[in-house]
């Protein structure tokens, strides 16, 4: 009989990229796996969160090279429940580092898999809690938001959720310059391009509940992280 250690041990124990994907189109989610899946990948999978059951998210993934996970449950405040979907699926992951990924991104420069690689295990600060922010092709790169970032596992378990806003780039991106854990990506590196998108949080909103709230992370981490 086959070692009960190694029959009740977690199959994903051994991750080191975890791509998180809330997915409302199909054909969008294709599109995107399609991108993910022109580089080399090892030790990597995807979680993606749909609205509605529907097999040929299985049947894709099933059939594909990553490890997956699929969260089913309805669509609730569209747009506005992002942060719900993404901190959902966020705990539900095994990722050394952790990319909540829109699915109308594109990768239009380089080789994601590697870049990203350098940073699993590399300790760029000693407690390892930090945000990697993929440039856009805007021509200005990591001096904008970014619309994606990367976090360490470090860095979910530390602040305990990847945003508590929708609109997770302005967080990830904003909150890591101010606590000086914010680690570039180069254009030549690697390039991602969004569509145009739509302001989910109004000025009013991110003056009265978004800058108050990143001012509590911002204090939560100088006061109990050492450098």
């Amino acid at each position: 009989m086959e070692d009960i250690e190694n029959i009740i041990k977690d199959p994903y124990s051994n991750i080191d990229i975890s791509i998180l994907v809330s997915s409302v189109c199909f054909d969008d989610f294709l599109k995107l796996y399609n991108m993910l899946s022109l580089v080399g990948i090892k030790n990597a999978e995807i979680i993606v969160k749909i609205d509605y059951s529907d097999d040929r998210y299985y049947k894709l993934l099933n059939d594909g090279l990553f490890k997956f996970k699929i969260l089913l449950y309805p669509p609730l405040n569209k747009r506005h429940s992002n942060h719900v979907f993404f901190n959902d699926l966020c705990k539900i992951s095994n990722g050394k580092l952790i990319w909540p990924l829109y699915e109308d991104c594109r990768i239009v420069r380089g080789d994601w898999f590697s870049v990203l690689y350098k940073y699993v295990d590399s300790r760029v600060y000693k407690n390892n809690i930090f945000n990697i922010a993929i440039p856009m092709d805007n021509g200005k790169g990591c001096k904008q938001i970014c619309g994606a970032n990367v976090i360490t596992r470090e860095w979910f378990e530390f602040f305990g959720t990847v945003s508590p806003f929708p609109n997770l780039d302005r967080w990830l991106s904003e909150l890591s310059r101010k606590i000086g854990r914010h680690v570039g990506i180069s254009e030549k590196e690697l390039l991602s391009h969004f569509p145009k998108g739509h302001r989910t949080l109004s000025k009013k909103n991110r003056k009265e509940l978004f800058y108050p709230m990143l001012e509590e992370y911002i204090n939560k981490f100088k006061q109990n992280v050492k450098e």
